[in-house]
C-alpha cells in the first residue's frame, strides 16, 4: 500500500470556521429575540406588593419563634390594618387606598363546603401559631384589597414558607 491508499482526512469531515460562526450568528439572533419575550413569564422580583410583606412576615415571625425558643402568635388587627406579633410588633400592609384585609383559614379540611366546584373552607381562625421547633399552624391566609381579586396563600406547616394560589 502507497500513499494513494490512504484517504484524505480532512477532505469532507468537521465544519469550517464560516460555518461555525454562521451557527454561532443565528443562535444569537434567536436569543436576542426569544429572552425579552420570556421575561415576561417570570414572576417579578419583589412585584407583589403587600402580599410579598405577608410571606416575609411569616418568616421573621417563624425565625424569632425558633430563636427564642416559645410559642409566637400573628394576628391581623383591621383597625390598623397591620400584622401584629411578639408582643405587639405590627408590620403594616399595603396603602390606605388598597384596604388589604387577611384571614387565616383552617385547612384541615374539617370545616370545608363546596361552593361551585371549589372546596372552601369557612372556619376563619384569630390567629397564626408559630411554635419553637420551625413549624406553624397548617393555614391558608386570604389576602383581599378594595378592587383586587382574593388572593390565597396555602401555608406548608413544616417551613411555614407560602405558595401563592389565585382563587377563581
Amino acid at each position: 500500500m502507497g500513499m494513494n491508499a490512504r484517504p484524505d482526512l480532512r477532505r469532507g469531515t468537521g465544519f469550517t470556521l464560516v460555518e461555525v460562526l454562521l451557527v454561532l450568528a443565528l443562535l444569537a439572533l434567536i436569543g436576542m429575540v426569544l429572552l425579552p419575550a420570556a421575561g415576561g413569564l417570570m414572576p417579578k422580583a419583589g412585584g407583589g406588593g403587600w402580599e410579598d410583606n405577608v410571606a416575609e412576615t411569616l418568616q421573621r415571625v417563624r425565625r424569632e419563634a425558633v430563636v427564642s425558643g416559645r410559642e409566637l402568635t400573628l394576628r391581623f388587627d383591621p383597625e390598623t390594618r397591620c400584622l401584629i406579633w411578639a408582643g405587639g410588633t405590627s408590620e403594616p400592609l399595603g396603602s390606605s387606598d388598597a384596604k388589604p384585609s387577611v384571614d387565616f383559614l383552617r385547612s384541615t379540611g374539617t370545616s370545608a363546603v363546596l361552593i361551585g366546584g371549589q372546596l372552601v373552607e369557612t372556619t376563619v381562625i384569630p390567629v397564626l401559631r408559630f411554635y419553637p421547633d420551625g413549624t406553624c399552624d397548617p393555614v391558608r391566609i386570604q389576602l383581599r384589597a378594595t378592587g383586587s381579586v382574593p388572593r390565597v396563600l396555602s401555608v406548608d406547616p413544616w417551613t411555614c414558607a407560602p405558595g401563592l394560589e389565585v382563587k377563581k
